[in-house]
């Protein structure tokens, strides 16, 4: 059996022979097609017998060597004498007449391609002549290193595709992209990037790792295409570098490699190759894995300006709301520092825009109107509707309307603002009149929670006239209640996102515990006004960090 080297030297053997047949036979593809086009049809015929003659010659030979064994990144011929198999003479022998009879078409070719007086020809012929002399005198070598002879043979990379390559005549890339080739062996190498440039791709190539990563610091490419067994720098170290540069980091790699193997093909997915082709791969497979590759980067670069521009967009909207939040917030009213009644308040919104409001104005004879509206839904919609209400309140701009009288206030609203003509929004309301000269309160509610008076002794007392939401039914009547306000007592109008929000304990924490904790706080304020208190006690008391719905909090203290 044959040891390791031996095997290495075999499969390097194979390998140069397959490289040597595949590039003539890609060298004569290429040419023919351009004497085609040229229209020199003899000239096409004898590149079309070059080609059908190394094909011809490429299974037996490579067949005769026995089993095929894929040869390390890297590998080169040499140590002990490969153990040629016995096989391998009589095919070589048969060769011999076939590959003359290849040399001689090629003296041909290079005697007609004098005669078009194209030197690109020319040049074209005088590399197919070398490729034909190179696979000639390989033959020769392996020839020699056949059973107790031992002669080794330099190391070049497996073929492309039985040199297909040039042969097939694929349409024009929809999205030609920049592709680099790295492969060390220059046949391959020249045959692939002729292949590509023809379908309208930009091409570079490098024979080795450390070329390939010059080009790709000092250029942009779409598509690395990339051989794995190579001298020096191989494959897998060149992609674990590129892989570590945040700059390429949208560069598409194919590898195309001998090595068929699970592993080697695992590995090159791992390091980021995105796709990993046989050397034995069809030209329409490659035009496709290359025409996808490009597809999804020119996709990556759309979502790239999409996600740009979306964040753009929210941007642009958070200003606005901030805005939108910061004239909300200038409409409601300065605190209140009167003889006799001071305010303060706060105003939580569960997000940039919320559906409540409140204010207070005189409305004539020294009285006060004190109200507090909250508007179905939360944002935008929720916050324009609240503001054109607390407009009309402020400016006392509602036609038909007593606003000194809560009831009437209350009736007025719910007639002007029917739900089916606010896109089904409506709103729960609490007005009241204070006449500091009586010391009584009058008041009316549509569907809100009620006001609470903490009174100085102790104890607190609910004010709410149970009338409907504003906006639901339009026959709605509303009727006034009135409370006296002692000295040294407390009023607090709010929204129900104060108290219906999860508690630690589970559930909703309830109107009843909020009074109570109202009652309790602003007994121990001793006449300075207690909604810090009252803030820090219900946020310790929930479950989250913020309120689910907008919470408002307003708090008179009168003397």
């Amino acid at each position: 059996m044959a040891g390791a080297d031996e095997a290495g030297s075999v499969a390097s053997f194979r390998g140069a022979l397959r490289s040597r047949l595949d590039g003539l036979v890609g060298y004569a593809e290429l040419l023919r097609g351009d004497a085609e086009e040229g229209g020199r049809a003899e000239l096409a015929g004898v590149f079309a017998s070059i080609g059908a003659s190394a094909l011809a010659l490429r299974d037996p030979l490579l067949g005769a060597l026995g089993p095929e064994e894929a040869a390390e990144p890297g590998a080169e011929g040499g140590g002990s004498p490969p153990r040629i198999p016995e096989e391998w003479a009589a095919s070589a022998r048969e060769a011999y007449e076939v590959l003359y009879e290849l040399v001689g078409l090629v003296q041909d070719a290079k005697g007609l391609a004098a005669g078009t007086g194209s030197p690109g020809l020319a040049k074209g012929v005088s590399r197919l002549s070398e490729a034909a002399n190179a696979v000639l005198e390989l033959v020769e070598s392996l020839d020699a290193a056949a059973p107790g002879q031992g002669r080794a043979a330099g190391a070049a990379g497996p073929g492309l595709a039985e040199g297909r390559l040039g042969g097939e005549e694929l349409a024009p890339a929809p999205r030609p992209g920049r592709i680099l080739v790295v492969d060390d062996d220059p046949i391959d190498r020249e045959l692939l990037a002729r292949h590509l440039a023809r379908q309208g791709h930009d091409i570079r190539v490098a024979p080795d790792g450390e070329t390939a990563l010059e080009l790709l610091g000092s250029e942009d490419f779409d598509v690395m295409i990339l051989d794995v067994m190579m001298p020096g720098m191989h494959g897998y170290q060149l992609l674990e570098l590129v892989r570590r540069e945040e700059r390429l980091r949208e560069l598409r790699v194919i590898v195309i490699s001998a090595l068929a193997d699970t592993e080697s093909v695992a590995r090159c997915i791992q390091l980021g190759a995105e796709d990993y082709l046989p050397r034995e791969f069809e030209p329409v497979v490659l035009k496709a894995r290359i025409e996808s590759c490009l597809e999804r980067k020119r996709l990556g670069e759309e979502r790239e300006l999409y996600v740009a521009a979306l964040l753009e967009a929210q941007e642009r909207l958070r200003v606005e709301l901030r805005r939108g939040a910061a004239y909300v917030r200038s409409l409601l009213p300065p605190r209140l520092d009167l003889p006799g009644i001071r305010s303060d308040w706060m105003f939580i919104p569960s997000a940039a825009l919320g559906g409540d409001a409140f204010g207070y104005n005189r409305v004539g004879g020294g009285r006060l109107a004190l109200y507090l509206l909250d508007v179905s839904g939360h944002g935008i919609e929720a916050a324009l509707f609240s503001v054109t209400v607390l407009n009309l309140l402020k400016a006392m701009a509602l036609p038909g309307a007593d606003f000194a009288d809560p009831a009437s206030v209350l009736s007025r609203l719910n007639e002007s603002f029917r739900m089916e003509e606010q896109n089904n929004l409506y709103f729960t309301a609490w007005y009241g009149v204070y006449d500091p000269s009586e010391r009584r309160l009058d008041y009316a509610s549509a569907g809100s929670p009620p006001a609470v008076l903490v009174l100085p002794g102790g104890g607190a007392i609910e004010l709410s006239s149970g009338g409907a939401i504003v906006g639901m039914d339009p026959e709605t009547r509303y009727a006034n209640l009135s409370s006296p306000v002692p000295p040294r007592s407390r009023l607090y109008l709010f929204s129900d996102g104060a108290y219906e929000f999860r508690s630690r304990a589970g559930g909703i924490l309830g109107l009843e515990p909020f009074v109570g904790l109202l009652s309790a706080r602003a007994a121990a304020a001793e006449g300075e006004p207690a909604l810090d208190g009252i803030l820090s006690d219900a946020q310790a008391l929930a479950s989250g960090k913020r309120f689910a719905d907008d919470v408002s909090l307003v708090e008179f203290l009168f003397d």
